[in-house]
């Protein structure tokens, strides 16, 4: 089973985000610790006993950040809100796509294709899987960039593996640029192979309704 992988926003600072959640992590962790050693909350909840005792709390900051880094990277990112102020777009779901491979003197087609993408993506890592009714391919390193009033450009190198009993086509390697849209519901772009199947082409891609 392939892994999901790191990519690059450029323009977006990890880091940035990583220590406003390390100032988050701090002051919950300050208002949690408050709270739990408040005389008047120990009486309130009956544990007037314990007043004489310290309270010993495991939540620490860090155990907030490594939560608040968790619900980041997997959910709070993908609201509308919130990957628009980052500027990354959310391209989680399914694609279909329409290739077509051109001739690499000419540039006319030579063959029309179709398959099935399946983007899963968090804040930190991606993965794009194709599959056509011959071959498989996965993403193995990516960028994605963002143009203003136009879209994003989705930027991957992938793996391509032919299915079982498939003996025309060979595994190779490839390279893929997207232009997605800004309402993030459709792409084009082109591909080209290389180290054991030299082609190249252009797909058109549109993102089924969750």
């Amino acid at each position: 089973m392939h892994q999901k992988h790191e990519y690059s926003m450029i323009g977006h600072s990890r880091a940035a985000i990583g220590r406003w959640l390390g100032v988050f992590a701090g002051v919950v962790a300050g208002a949690v610790t408050s709270i739990a050693g408040s005389v008047l909350v120990a009486r309130f909840m009956g544990w007037a006993g314990l007043l004489e005792h310290p309270i010993s709390i495991p939540l620490t900051a860090t155990t907030f950040y490594v939560l608040g880094h968790f619900f980041f990277d997997r959910w709070i990112w993908k609201m509308s809100w919130v990957h628009k102020v980052l500027g990354i777009p959310d391209l989680n779901g399914t694609w279909q796509c329409s290739g077509r491979t051109l001739d690499p003197a000419t540039s006319e087609p030579t063959y029309d294709w179709s398959a099935k993408v399946v983007i899963t993506q968090t804040w930190e890592k991606i993965k794009v899987h194709l599959e056509t009714d011959n071959s498989r391919s996965h993403s193995v390193a990516a960028s994605i960039v963002k143009s203003d009033g136009i879209g994003f450009i989705l930027m991957y190198s992938y793996r391509n593996e032919p299915k079982p009993g498939d003996k025309e086509l060979m595994g190779h390697i490839g390279y893929c640029e997207l232009h997605v849209d800004e309402s993030q519901c459709s792409a084009e772009g082109s591909y080209f192979n290389n180290q054991g199947r030299l082609t190249y082409g252009s797909m058109k891609l549109t993102k089924e309704a969750a």
